[in-house]
């Protein structure tokens, strides 16, 4: 895509979080077609080394256009790994619209009475650095019991 062009389409993108129109996007749709089904260009755009470029209309909407046609679309997933009173873990695969081989981005949302928390939690790395923190304690043997006949035994004076 030409500098020129990815610049007006940018200068077209308009403000605003949700994607009217997205579901009616497929494959095959010039940028002008998809502009126009949209009603705005992206908020922001990624090219990539393959001459393909990536189009985002908001966080949780992109699709990829290679040669100004359309030849994927993506919309971010969230699924719920744990509803508890307490606390929720959601699990995000977030849009990504990248040339492939190319590996989109994950992101977890944590909800408790302390606050949210976002990131990535990788049960590996948590695992290890449980391990990290633990020290292990050397605990002296246990002395046998006394072997003369279970009388106790007074220090001398």
């Amino acid at each position: 895509m030409r500098p020129s062009l990815l610049s007006a389409m940018l200068a077209l993108a308009a403000t605003g979080c949700a994607a009217p129109g997205f579901e009616k996007l497929y494959p095959g749709m010039t940028a002008a077609q998809v502009a126009d089904t949209m009603g705005r260009g992206p908020a922001r755009a990624q090219e990539f080394t393959d001459g393909s470029a990536a189009w985002y209309f908001d966080e949780d909407h992109c699709v990829l256009m290679r040669d100004h046609m359309l030849v994927a679309k993506s919309t971010t997933e969230t699924r719920t790994a744990v509803r508890t009173p307490v606390a929720s873990l959601e699990d995000a695969t977030k849009a990504w619209c990248g040339p492939p081989g190319t590996d989109g981005k994950r992101e977890q949302r944590l909800e408790t009475p302390f606050g949210t928390f976002k990131g990535t939690v990788d049960p590996a790395a948590v695992t290890e650095q449980v391990k990290n923190s633990v020290r292990i304690q050397q605990v002296p043997p246990v002395s046998p019991p006394a072997t003369d006949g279970g009388q106790a035994t007074q220090p001398a004076p």
